[in-house]
């Protein structure tokens, strides 16, 4: 081009104009290109060939800036576009469209970036002297360009060495220092760009900055490095207020200790000393650093900022916290020590330099996690009792004038900083048992300042948490603090009074069991008489009452975090089932203790309260007369009784009985209630609180504690206590598949409608069976059938919330009714189950893999069939080969030989992996036919069709093909290939094979079932 115009006479700018242009666009609209791969393959190709006179042109415009050193056989419309900042621009950015395509090799790599390198200097060069030839465009560009070739992983992998050096080398001469400070000065906006060359260099060589650092040939650039990334670290101003730069570094300070790390483990004998020793060196000073840039700004620039500004800070401290974390691993006790030392050279803490105080204690509260309890020489000079007495617990007694927003936001930051302080060291605590006396009411002074109340309450479960032992002398203390908190109400916010319930009430476990219901008796007596007020005052509450009921919501919150901490750990219950005597005689005796009159009186009274909240008159009604309880107290109230419900013994549960009761009014109230003629009529909103008490049944029938335990001598036998549950578990099955098939779209329709509820029932049976197998033979026959009928609906429905419990559930089944599952009174049932519906679960995960389901919930059908072919081998081979002999069945696109190649590896591995790859192999089947040229993708209303054939084809417990889910509509006709039952055929119409012993009788039971008719509990 450029020849051409030479020979025509034209402007040779205007051909270097075009040049230029071309090449800026030309790596983007390669990139937006759709081009066959072979033709991708030659372009790519070419287009790195091209590279090295590319890179000549472009670097020749670049290097037009005054002061450069110029390029040889610069052409010259390169030379004439470089006297133009807009053109150098342009260049700049070429070069950063073409780097996408890789510089091969160091030969025209290195080379390119020194040049990018000088460049930047140069321009540093004019911005210092401030002679108007920096454009600020042009400095950002250079700065992507290097930024982008410095943090080329690829590159630091192969020329660590080469590349390495050469940053290092042009980073070390002082030009990045002087222009920072320039910026600094100026106020600039352009020290990102300076900075990024520096950052992106120290995250991409880390590796390399570590193992040279002891080099004599690198050792003194490199330190020069770490001297200008702790420059950036120390950046002036306060981050997010005037500067956005200094937490760009972080980042690298912690990749730098990991290194080290690394290094540490690597090398053997002294070879680690001077490389240690450097790295201290820098490490002291980014401390300095940080310590100075976690200070909170004045007064008057903090108090006129906006919330968002003041949010950029505090995040800045949060990553600056694990910066100084960072910092201890390297420096250990030496940092402590020099923190240590600086705090108590500050004398007894006041507002004269606070910022200073509290940055120190901010620090010393970042490497809190990391200080080992056995710290024996730094600590307890911070935390003598002479330090705490006089310099540091004072502070938080000290008040100011409300007038003076500066000193209260002052007094306020350095009293939430000795808090978090002294929470941050709760562990170091438990073995300096006789300061806590102290310390403990000290954290909770800030419960009466509202700005300081999270701070405080996280400081106190802090040290409740690690020292609930040695905290038996002051837990009446704590209790009455917790009234305290009670009292106070709305001063304390609801979430925070849980907090401080449950760490209380974790320490009061902590103590011996004999002394835990004297010292619970204050709380509880206030809680009880604070419920009481609060369901008295809803009762007479005149206009709206959402305002009570969350007052009564939170209280009762209150006594659910109270319960949670009561709990014994689970170990101690899991040791004490398998047979432990240390763990039994401890729960035994726990059971004993809370017999005692008190405790029995508040679990009554409890029981009281959460009938009479239940039994209010006020609550609305809908038009069948069902209650219309609020949803945020209903949970809560069955929170309550569920965290109580425990398999050891726990201070507040209920009797079973009185626990299954009221579960059961709570039903009876907002689900279903059954009338005379077995009918059951349900609430409007039964679909929205039906799964809090499905969740609750779950906990009753599968946690409870089981009625043989020896700690449980007061509790019903054992078969009584399984028929009840059984009943229960019978009724909530029943009204729930009733509910569901109540709906005229369909019950299929239903469940993607209300697939939450399709879930907790699905999940109640699944816990059922994991658990407790041997209770299902105490629920009605003919419930457990109408959930197999709801299960193979639920497995045609595309909602993984639908699909994914209830193929947990028959995968559980399925394992139990297995010839090599453990057997239980409930096998024979599980047994005949498979037999009566196992074909129908079979022919839904078929058509689910052939494409009436989307690929995501493969997973869930993948474990299905797994389950099916490993404990079924025999029966499942015989029905999968009857289904895939159907004419487009799973899918119209899967030939005979597909389909026979699928059945034979799935049913021949044993290997779950194996099988997830021959489904999914299978599963393309679905869109695409097994002829070698793809016709076209399937006409959807062939997908539509085939899905509903799938839902309308059930058969019900007489071996029937009818739909359940219209119970006046009539039965689609059954597919003519297909039996109702593979396994038990019939001679006679009605009456079923010929069968002996257990397996007769139960198979008996569910063919002459009818349709169950709804009954209470």
């Amino acid at each position: 081009m450029q020849e051409h115009a030479r020979s025509t006479g034209a402007d040779s700018a205007q051909a270097g104009f075009a040049i230029v242009d071309f090449l800026e666009v030309f790596p983007e609209e390669l990139n937006r290109t759709a081009l066959a791969a072979a033709q991708q393959g030659r372009l790519v190709q070419d287009v790195r060939a091209a590279l090295p006179l590319v890179l000549q042109i472009l670097t020749s415009v670049v290097r037009g800036l005054p002061g450069s050193v110029p390029a040889d056989n610069a052409p010259e419309f390169a030379q004439r576009l470089g006297q133009s900042a807009q053109w150098r621009t342009r260049a700049w950015k070429g070069i950063l469209q073409w780097l996408q395509f890789g510089i091969p090799g160091d030969s025209l790599f290195v080379p390119l970036l020194e040049v990018c390198l000088q460049q930047l200097r140069v321009l540093a060069a004019h911005r210092l002297r401030n002679d108007g030839l920096d454009d600020d465009d042009e400095i950002q560009a250079a700065s992507a360009a290097a930024d982008d070739m410095v943090s080329n992983m690829k590159v630091a992998a192969k020329y660590a060495r080469s590349v390495g050096a050469l940053v290092l080398e042009q980073l070390s001469q002082g030009w990045v220092v002087q222009i920072l400070d320039h910026s600094a000065r100026d106020d600039s906006q352009d020290a990102m760009a300076w900075s990024a060359v520096a950052i992106s260099f120290g995250e991409t060589y880390t590796d390399f900055i570590v193992s040279h650092m002891a080099d004599p040939g690198l050792s003194e650039p490199i330190g020069a490095y770490l001297q200008l990334m702790v420059a950036l670290t120390r950046y002036p101003g306060h981050h997010g207020f005037d500067e956005d730069v200094s937490d760009q570094p972080l980042n690298f300070w912690y990749l730098l200790q990991e290194a080290l790390l690394e290094y540490s483990y690597d090398s053997e004998g002294d070879a680690t000393i001077p490389t240690m020793e450097a790295a201290r060196r820098t490490y002291a000073e980014v401390l300095r650093a940080l310590v100075a840039k976690s200070a909170f700004p004045t007064a008057d620039t903090w108090l006129s900022a906006d919330r968002d500004t003041r949010e950029r800070f505090a995040s800045y401290r949060r990553e600056s916290g694990d910066a100084l974390l960072n910092a201890y691993y390297v420096l250990r006790g030496d940092m402590l020590g020099a923190l240590v030392d600086e705090v108590l050279s500050l004398g007894a803490l006041s507002l004269d330099d606070w910022q200073r105080a509290e940055a120190l204690l901010f620090a010393l509260r970042s490497i809190g996690e990391a200080v080992p309890v056995t710290e024996t020489e730094h600590l307890p000079r911070l935390f003598s009792a002479k330090a705490l007495s006089g310099q540091l617990l004072p502070v938080l007694q000290a008040r100011t004038d409300g007038s003076d927003r500066a000193a209260q936001w002052g007094l306020t930051s350095l009293q939430a900083a000795v808090i978090s302080l002294t929470g941050a060291y709760g562990e170091w605590w438990r073995e300096r048992a006789e300061l806590l006396a102290v310390v403990v009411p000290s954290v909770a002074t800030g419960l009466h300042e509202p700005a300081l109340v999270p701070t405080a309450v996280a400081a106190l479960r802090r040290i409740c948490e690690n020292c609930r032992e040695q905290l038996g002398s002051a837990a009446s203390s704590l209790v009455q603090l917790a009234c305290d908190v009670l009292r106070a109400g709305a001063a304390v916010p609801a979430r925070e009074q849980q907090r401080i319930f449950e760490s209380v009430a974790e320490v009061v476990l902590a103590q011996p069991p004999d002394t835990h219901a004297t010292m619970l008796e204050p709380l509880t007596s206030v809680l009880l008489s604070a419920l009481h007020t609060d369901v008295t005052q809803l009762e007479t509450v005149h206009g709206s009452p959402e305002p009570q009921i969350a007052v009564l919501t939170d209280r009762l919150r209150l006594a659910e975090a109270l319960a949670r901490g009561l709990q014994f750990a689970d170990d101690i219950e899991e040791h004490a089932l398998a047979g432990d005597a240390d763990a039994v005689a401890a729960l035994v005796f726990a059971a004993q203790c809370y017999q005692g009159a008190s405790l029995q009186a508040f679990r009554n009274g409890l029981l009281g309260v959460l009938s009479r909240i239940l039994a209010l008159p006020e609550w609305p009604r809908d038009a069948a007369g069902m209650v219309q309880l609020d949803d945020v107290l209903l949970e809560s109230m069955l929170a309550v009784v569920n965290s109580a419900v425990r398999r050891g013994p726990h201070a507040f549960a209920l009797a079973f009985s009185d626990a299954v009761t009221f579960v059961g009014s709570v039903w009876t109230a907002v689900v279903a209630r059954v009338g005379a003629d077995g009918t059951p009529t349900f609430g409007a909103r039964w679909a929205d609180q039906c799964p809090a008490l499905l969740q609750s049944i779950a906990q009753l029938a599968t946690v409870a504690a089981p009625a043989t335990a020896a700690w449980s001598a007061a509790a019903p036998n054992s078969d009584e206590t399984d028929r009840v549950l059984g009943a229960v578990i019978t009724r909530a099955i029943g009204d729930v598949c009733a509910g569901l098939a109540c709906d005229a779209s369909g019950l299929a329709v239903a469940i993607e409608q209300q697939p939450v509820v399709s879930e907790y029932v699905f999940d109640l049976s699944t816990r059922v069976l994991q658990t407790r197998p041997a209770l299902l033979a105490c629920v009605d026959h003919a419930a457990t059938a109408r959930l197999c009928e709801l299960s193979v609906h639920a497995l045609t429905v595309p909602s993984r919330l639908a699909l994914k419990p209830t193929a947990y559930f028959l995968t559980a089944l399925i394992r139990l009714s297995g010839g090599s599952a453990r057997s239980t009174p409930a096998t024979p049932l599980l047994q005949a189950l498979w037999a009566e519906y196992g074909a129908a679960w079979l022919r839904a995960a078929l058509a689910g893999i052939g494409g009436t389901l989307p690929r995501s919930l493969l997973p869930n059908l993948t474990e299905l069939l797994f389950a099916m072919a490993r404990n079924h081998l025999h029966t499942v081979k015989s029905w999968m080969t009857e289904l895939l002999a159907q004419p487009a069945f799973p899918s119209p696109h899967a030939d005979a030989a597909a389909k026979r190649n699928f059945q034979q590896q799935l049913l021949g591995t044993r290997s779950f992996v194996r099988a997830k790859a021959v489904v999914g192999e299978f599963s393309i089947q679905r869109i695409v036919p097994a002829t070698p040229f793809f016709a076209g993708a399937r006409p959807l209303h062939s997908r539509i069709f085939s899905a509903c054939w799938m839902l309308d084809d059930d058969r019900d417990w007489n071996g029937q093909h009818r739909d359940i889910r219209h119970p006046g509509a009539p039965a689609p006709p059954a597919p003519a290939t297909m039996t109702p039952n593979l396994h038990a055929q019939t001679s006679t119409e009605g009456e079923p094979a010929p069968d002996d012993g257990e397996w007769a009788e139960i198979r008996q039971r569910l063919w002459n079932a009818k349709r169950p008719a709804v009954q209470t509990t």
